[in-house]
């Protein structure tokens, strides 16, 4: 087994077709066949089913699709940090972030590094919550930017609170609960069809709002799951969903939507970045400060507020 056949099945994985993969890499399809023959044979299970019309990972090349992005991420950052210990005047810093839940501190934290620390080099990627822990927990990042909802995360390594959000219920301006200035509780949302974040496409909001619904015993709850705004406007406005949303996508609901505070449960959460332990500590100071001016600029922000319905991401930019 070698780095290009993990790349190779890398991207065999995303894109499910042996010939565009066989294009991608200038070779033949038999090659990547035989490339994936190998490392099956190494591994010692199946990891691709091929049938006449399609290509799917099986439950094991699901698993293995994860870990060698894993090892990828480790062997980039072992070149990456030989080079830099090579390198007289500049610095890595590998950053994974938790695409939504990022959204309104990267640009500042961005601008504030270049500006201060022109020395020190960003090495961004967006992950999923998951990846996002492990990346952590393997070194294969140095900072992650997520949810506080994993105490392993919150007990492990240092941090610093970047902002507290809430989430809301999201429904068409003539659904019967629209009406409730003084927001609905929680108890009467389990009898509507609900519409939640998808795990994936908003990895952590998902899981805890999951969380909650399955402690509050609600099985035969109607769910379904949105994976974009359009999948949700669609649902909502048509079919008469009651959607769960962060605050801060509030403002991409603009007027064409109602949106009505949840009661009877805490409906907050924080965002945090948190810092791997092999973080060299001027790096971490630089970042700690940079990160601590994102903070300060949305401390006026709230999102249990009126004005998290209004509020512009322009004002963070």
């Amino acid at each position: 087994m070698n780095i290009n056949q993990l790349i190779e099945f890398i991207y065999l994985a995303e894109t499910l077709s042996f010939k565009r993969t066989a294009d991608y890499f200038y070779v033949s399809r038999s090659v990547i066949s035989r490339h994936l023959a190998s490392l099956e044979e190494v591994i010692g299970v199946k990891l691709v089913d091929r049938g006449n019309q399609s290509v799917q990972l099986t439950e094991a090349g699901k698993v293995f699709y994860r870990e060698a992005q894993s090892v990828l991420r480790a062997y980039a950052t072992a070149i990456d940090r030989t080079r830099e210990a090579g390198s007289m005047n500049s610095r890595i810093v590998r950053i994974g972030y938790l695409k939504n839940a990022a959204r309104p501190v990267i640009v500042r934290f961005v601008r504030f590094m270049n500006h201060e620390h022109p020395e020190i080099h960003l090495d961004i990627t967006c992950m999923e919550h998951g990846e996002l822990r492990r990346a952590l927990e393997d070194g294969s990042v140095d900072i992650a930017i997520g949810m506080n909802i994993d105490p392993r995360l919150s007990r492990n390594y240092r941090s610093t609170l970047l902002y507290t959000d809430h989430f809301f219920a999201i429904m068409s301006k003539d659904h019967p609960l629209s009406t409730r200035v003084d927001g609905v509780p929680f108890c009467e949302l389990l009898n509507e069809k609900l519409l939640l974040p998808d795990s994936f496409s908003y990895a952590g909001l998902g899981e805890l709002i999951d969380e909650l619904l399955d402690s509050s015993k609600t099985k035969g709850t109607t769910r379904a799951y949105y994976e974009d705004v359009d999948t949700l406007f669609l649902k909502v406005q048509a079919e008469g969903y009651v959607a769960f949303s962060s605050g801060l996508n509030n403002v991409m609901f603009g007027d064409g939507l109602a949106i009505v505070a949840i009661t009877g449960i805490d409906s907050s959460f924080s965002v945090s970045a948190f810092y791997g332990e092999d973080l060299p500590e001027t790096s971490y100071q630089a970042c700690c400060r940079a990160f601590e001016s994102c903070h300060a600029s949305m401390k006026s922000w709230d999102s249990s507020s009126e004005s998290a319905i209004g509020f512009s991401l322009a004002s963070f930019s």
